[in-house]
């Protein structure tokens, strides 16, 4: 990943020889943050992942990404947070081009995460990667999507909690936003609104089944990556 990452950092300017050169930046950098966790089948899973891929093949965000200009994607796939999390690599798309490797690299992701829903450790291993020293962004976000509240359990030791995560996405400037799955909990909307999600024009989108989430989720992409003073006719 590491590799990648260098390659498009360096193809944008953002190593700079001398630390008192100006950084070249991404217009966005948004990093989806995946439910992997044990609520979620492997049926589910699947549909979430083509969803998501079809979502950056579709001519409305196509044309966001197009007007967003250049703009940095990433994935993490997260579940309990004992466990190591799933990343995926940069990919720049330079006004609309280059979306498709990234789709197809959605896809073909291989399911290596379950157990608890453990969304701080999410929102953490996101902001792991908008972190890298050599990283800059004009915006930057976290686009996370979830079917359950965050696990309260003892004896974890790994996991960032939900309070910690949203702690260092303020003092980074990054902004979550989310997508509920609420076929089971009905006021699941309600606690990412309180608990979850962060930024000054932060939302969040629900949904109540799956035939639902793929449309949902490019319409958030539209939102997410239109200027925020369109974005705001939105709400």
């Amino acid at each position: 990943m590491r590799n990648a990452l260098a390659a498009a950092m360096s193809a944008l300017f953002l190593c700079t020889p001398a630390a008192s050169e100006p950084h070249a930046c991404v217009d966005v950098a948004l990093v989806l943050a995946v439910d992997g966790s044990g609520s979620i089948s492997e049926e589910e899973y699947a549909f979430q992942k083509s969803a998501i891929a079809a979502a950056f093949r579709d001519n409305g965000v196509q044309s966001a990404l197009n007007r967003a200009g250049v703009v940095a994607l990433s994935a993490v796939f997260w579940g309990d947070g004992e466990f190591a999390v799933q990343k995926l690599d940069w990919h720049v798309v330079y006004h609309g081009h280059g979306a498709e490797t990234f789709a197809r690299e959605i896809e073909g992701n291989q399911r290596l995460v379950f157990g608890n829903t453990d969304i701080g450790s999410g929102i953490w291993s996101a902001l792991d990667l908008l972190a890298d020293p050599r990283f800059c962004a004009e915006r930057s976000i976290v686009n996370i999507s979830g079917d359950g509240k965050e696990t309260v359990a003892p004896k974890q030791r790994q996991r960032a909690s939900l309070y910690a995560a949203r702690l260092r996405a303020r003092k980074m400037g990054v902004t979550v936003n989310a997508l509920t799955i609420s076929d089971e909990e009905e006021d699941l909307a309600s606690y990412y609104a309180s608990e979850v999600i962060l930024g000054a024009d932060a939302f969040v989108m629900d949904v109540r089944n799956e035939a639902d989430f793929a449309a949902a989720i490019r319409r958030k992409l539209i939102r997410e990556l239109s200027p925020q003073i369109v974005a705001r006719l939105h709400d």
